[in-house]
């Protein structure tokens, strides 16, 4: 699995500076994004159905969330490589775009709520799905990085 220890960006890193990202990090990471934007798609589809009865704009929440589900898919996966290849400037980049990604969709309905009048539950779920999406992106994080550097370690048969 020496592919696994690819550059995480096109450019190379600290230690491959030469290395372009493997062909198995550019499939991994269009398969994880081609995922996040399914995944987002079926949430619209149960936020319609919960949110839209109390007067949020559900078709602007949609977009935000579809438009921030690439970056917000790309940076994770690049967050995991950076991670791997120890690029830590490059891990912070890809982390901030993530998080602001992460966050945008969630910021609009707090931010639409003010005039929709969201009962307080919303706002209990609301904060509840930040939270475990959040927590899950980080342990995935975790258990991806841990796996590829425990690959790369692994002694060739």
């Amino acid at each position: 699995m020496s592919q696994l220890t690819g550059s995480s960006s096109s450019t190379g890193s600290p230690h491959f500076p030469d290395r372009p990202r493997s062909k198995l990090r550019q499939r991994l990471e269009l398969s994880w994004v081609i995922g996040i934007v399914v995944f987002t798609l079926v949430r619209f589809f149960v936020a319609r159905e919960t949110l839209e009865k109390y007067g949020l704009n559900i078709w602007v929440f949609g977009f935000i969330d579809l438009i921030t589900a690439v970056p917000y898919a790309i940076g994770t996966a690049r967050v995991v490589g950076a991670l791997v290849d120890r690029d830590l400037a490059g891990a912070s980049k890809w982390a901030g775009i993530a998080a602001i990604s992460f966050f945008a969709p969630y910021g609009y309905i707090l931010w639409a709520g003010q005039d929709a009048t969201f009962p307080t539950s919303v706002y209990v779920i609301l904060g509840l799905l930040v939270a475990v999406f959040g927590a899950n992106a980080v342990w995935g994080i975790v258990r991806k990085v841990r796996a590829a550097r425990a690959d790369a370690h692994a002694p060739a048969i």
